[in-house]
């Protein structure tokens, strides 16, 4: 019952014409919802609504005799009454069918990514480093490769000579559902987020540092100097088609690059330094300041520099979801990546724009449930495919 359908059973209560139907469920409510106080509004709606009943009743008092005012006392109980009735009913209304919805997927709880990644060396061996102890987990080239407690993958340069001799890569996956940290030979921080690879060398020398992302990743550059004492640049390339093609070229720096195949645009976010980004389809290019991003995409040949708020590009990596003005499906692209679901659509409209941070660690059923209370979307899950519903 919305808004207008409660003002219309206020003037048929006003005017002595509501079916027993409509008074019994009037008194019944009155008797048991304010009485048990069970009510579901918000204090401010109950002020709000007593404000407007209130000042209407004191402006019909001033004009009709005394004796009607005990009439009107009544009226006004009524009518906040019905107020009530309104929000509470259209309430639960929404809270059954969220609940109705979310009934399986609350007994099939999908839990969240954890820290997984396949490691495939120069050889073409793969290092599941889910499944690998801690400690070293393989030689190559004159450098160890250890992973430790915490998770993470340090190359440690045991012979510096037979390192520089070998041109050798490796490249670290991550699954859907999964994500990884990496601190590369040149000591460089690597934060690899779900459904993403990072091809390196497993030595760099100051000819360049030079890796691929594909997928998302946050950077910490760390400093080289060559034999003169100049910076060695650190290059990021992102070859993905569909003329987005980029390269992101740093001296030391703080940065996110945001690369998938299944969205629009390329982004890439700095937080502190300064970066060249390079379009290699049109070889336009633009700087980077901190705090500003860069965009590009197949519609055009240019590299849009935009302001925006640094923090929110990297909230992934401390364990949050943040949408800023996003759509739909980038949102659920997101969760299909992080949770290793597959995402249905049936009639759900794609130009509505979510705010708000979630957490990552949540399940996928409560991030569904935040996003669902919203009432512009529904959801439906089905062992692990997600159907998104208007």
């Amino acid at each position: 019952m919305n808004k207008a359908e409660v003002e219309k059973l206020l003037e048929k209560y006003r005017d002595g014409l509501c079916t027993k139907q409509e008074k019994v469920l009037v008194e019944s409510w009155h008797l048991f919802e304010l009485s048990e106080k069970k009510s579901d509004l918000k204090q401010q709606d109950i002020i709000d609504a007593k404000n407007q009943i209130w000042q209407a009743i004191e402006e019909q008092t001033e004009l009709k005799p005394k004796t009607n005012y005990i009439t009107w006392l009544k009226v006004a109980a009524a009518a906040v009454i019905l107020f009530f009735i309104g929000f509470i009913i259209n309430n639960k209304i929404e809270k059954q069918f969220i609940d109705k919805s979310l009934t399986k997927s609350k007994l099939e709880i999908i839990k969240p990514g954890t820290n997984k990644a396949t490691l495939t060396l120069a050889d073409g061996s793969k290092i599941s480093l889910t499944d690998a102890t801690n400690g070293v987990i393989a030689e190559q080239a004159g450098i160890n490769i250890t992973k430790t407690k915490n998770g993470e993958i340090i190359y440690t340069i045991v012979s510096p000579t037979v390192a520089k001799t070998k041109n050798l890569y490796n490249t670290i996956e991550t699954p859907r559902g999964g994500q990884y940290q990496i601190n590369l030979p040149d000591g460089t921080k690597v934060w690899l987020n779900a459904e993403s690879s990072l091809k390196y060398p497993t030595a760099f020398n100051s000819d360049g540092r030079m890796v691929e992302l594909k997928g998302e990743a946050y950077f910490e550059v760390a400093k080289l100097l060559d034999g003169n004492g100049g910076r060695v640049p650190f290059k990021v390339n992102s070859e993905i088609g569909d003329g987005r093609n980029q390269q992101v070229e740093v001296l030391g720096t703080h940065f996110n690059i945001n690369a998938y195949h299944d969205e629009p645009n390329n982004k890439t976010t700095l937080l502190e330094g300064k970066v060249r980004i390079l379009n290699l389809n049109s070889l336009a290019s633009g700087i980077l300041k901190p705090g500003q991003q860069s965009v590009i995409s197949a519609s055009s040949p240019s590299v849009l520099v935009r302001n925006v708020d640094a923090e929110d590009a990297i909230t992934w990596k401390d364990g949050f979801f943040s949408f800023n003005d996003e759509n739909l499906q980038t949102i659920m692209n997101k969760i299909s990546r992080w949770y290793n679901v597959d995402i249905t659509y049936r009639g759900a409209k794609m130009d509505k724009l979510f705010g708000g941070r979630i957490s990552r660690f949540n399940s996928v059923n409560e991030v569904l449930e935040t996003l669902q209370a919203t009432g512009d979307v529904h959801f439906k899950i089905e062992e692990r495919r997600i159907l998104v519903m208007p």
